[in-house]
């Protein structure tokens, strides 16, 4: 009895971490498996309504806690709160884990071409290097949470700006969204920051989803009542109504 114990003291610790091993292992092939499917199926087509994803070329990797892929020439068009936008990136990635909360990271890098239409329809084009450009999104049940995006040295023929964040987060209440821009050394402004407050949070529920367009969205909140309060206003010789409008 006593050889018997003493064997499986032994071994039973490294059988468990084995099968804990091919769980994990087949958990991931499993998903990236879903995730290759997924990726093919989006490819020159719409990822939300109105939102289209097309590359040159991707490749999955992340074995075994992670999912990550590798975009060359990642291309996101489509049509924002008052028309079109565009946005062309020659390297992109995201990293997924594979157990946890719903986090995802982004990466982008090389030339970074971006379109997009303001709140009076006028339409804006903008081409970067950056030194760094970083993103994060965190989702639950009912969609997009919270999202991140942080640039660093944005250079350009026609700006440079030293870093660009941006921030959005769904109040846990649901009744508003927050929204928050900061720039620092942007041309002869040391500092530019704002802070808007979207009451009516609710209107862009399913936006947040993935299951309603971007305009659409945009329209019920204004139907809703939806308002935009701006606070925490560093802009000095801009508008600090157009910094944050072409989203809503």
């Amino acid at each position: 009895m006593f050889k018997y114990s003493s064997r499986f003291w032994l071994y039973a610790p490294t059988g468990a971490f084995l099968l804990l091993a091919a769980a994990a292992m087949l958990h991931w092939w499993m998903l990236a498996g879903a995730f290759e499917k997924k990726l093919d199926a989006l490819k020159g087509n719409q990822a939300i309504p109105g939102v289209f994803l097309d590359w040159d070329k991707v490749e999955v990797g992340g074995f075994p806690f992670r999912l990550d892929a590798d975009f060359v020439n990642l291309h996101v068009q489509g049509v924002a709160a008052h028309g079109a936008f565009a946005w062309k990136t020659e390297k992109f990635a995201l990293h997924a884990l594979t157990y946890g909360r719903r986090q995802t990271v982004y990466e982008a890098a090389g030339q970074q071409t971006v379109r997009w239409t303001d709140a009076k329809g006028g339409a804006h084009a903008a081409s970067f290097m950056p030194g760094s450009l970083h993103a994060s999104s965190v989702e639950d049940a009912r969609g997009l949470r919270r999202a991140d995006v942080d640039i660093v040295e944005l250079g350009s023929k026609g700006f440079v700006i030293g870093r660009l964040q941006f921030h959005m987060r769904r109040d846990p209440d649901g009744k508003d969204l927050d929204l928050m821009l900061h720039l620092d050394n942007w041309a002869e402004r040391k500092q530019v920051q704002v802070y808007a407050t979207l009451s009516q949070g609710a209107a862009f529920d399913a936006l947040l989803k993935g299951e309603q367009a971007w305009p659409e969205a945009a329209a019920a909140w204004k139907a809703q009542g939806g308002t935009a309060k701006l606070s925490q206003v560093i802009a000095p010789g801009l508008d600090p109504e157009t910094l944050l409008s072409p989203l809503y």
